[in-house]
């Protein structure tokens, strides 16, 4: 079985209330195990997204599960949108 590397972007959502803490869910992210590199960028208007570039297996439901681990990290995680992908 091979291995395939991701790039996800990760949008949080933005309550009236609070700003997300971008560092503090960015070093939750970077702790699982797949995660080869996380960076926080500019989206628009003062809002940021986070960049994931994760190493995953290949097989049915790997990614799944892997989208499944990032949205689990914290309860403002939003969208989960790949943005590459390829083989190793």
């Amino acid at each position: 079985m091979g291995q395939v590397v991701v790039k996800y972007k990760v949008t949080m959502n933005q309550p009236e209330d609070e700003t997300p803490n971008y560092e503090a869910i960015a070093g939750l992210i970077d702790n699982l195990t797949e995660v080869q590199t996380v960076e926080i960028k500019p989206l628009a208007f003062g809002m940021m997204f986070i960049e994931v570039q994760a190493v995953l297996g290949e097989g049915e439901g790997i990614v799944d599960g892997f989208e499944e681990k990032i949205r689990s990290v914290n309860s403002l995680v939003s969208q989960i949108e790949t943005l590459e992908m390829g083989r190793l």
